[in-house]
Parts: structure tokens; C-alpha cells; sequence
């Protein structure tokens, strides 16, 4: 986990309802990350657009990676909809 950004908090769900334009224009805009809480644990985030958009490109790079190896193997595939056929009956042995 990273260490926390100077420029990051917390707020409750329920509070954070009223503040949203307040919390986007202010800490989100500035860079900083406003934690979601509910219950005191925090269960998401309002973050900047460029670093939402950064993650997505780093997943498509992880799966575009893990795909590519596979291929590379040349090993038997099934498709999506073969594969969650199988995994609903219970069968993983392929």
C-alpha cells in the first residue's frame, strides 16, 4: 500500500453526499484522494480522473500481458462462455 498522499482524507458516506462538489472541487481537483467510510472502514474513493484513467491502462496492460503469454505457450483455450460453462457446473479439470 502506498503511503498516505498529504492532500488525502476521510469522510463518511453520509457526509460526503452533501460535500461531493465541495470535495471535487477542492481536494479531488487538487490531486488528493477523499476516502469513502462507512462505519469507520473505508469502502472507496474519490480520486482524480488522470489517475482512474492510469490504472485502467495499467489493467488492460497487465491482462493484455497475461494474455499474449498464454498464446505464446500455444496451449489448448477455451472461450469466455466455455469457460464459465464449466466453472458453473463445478468442472475445472480442463
Amino acid at each position: 500500500m502506498s503511503a498516505a498522499h498529504a492532500d488525502d482524507m476521510d469522510v463518511n458516506v453520509t457526509d460526503a453526499r452533501g460535500q461531493l462538489p465541495e470535495l471535487l472541487d477542492t481536494q479531488v481537483r487538487d490531486g488528493g484522494t477523499v476516502f469513502l467510510t462507512r462505519y469507520g472502514r473505508r469502502v472507496g474513493a474519490l480520486v482524480p480522473a488522470d489517475v482512474a484513467e492510469r490504472l485502467a491502462e495499467l489493467e488492460d496492460a497487465y491482462w493484455s500481458q497475461r494474455a499474449a503469454a498464454v498464446l505464446e505457450k500455444a496451449e489448448p483455450t477455451v472461450s469466455w462462455d466455455e469457460a464459465l460453462a464449466l466453472l458453473e457446473a463445478g468442472d475445472t479439470s480442463e
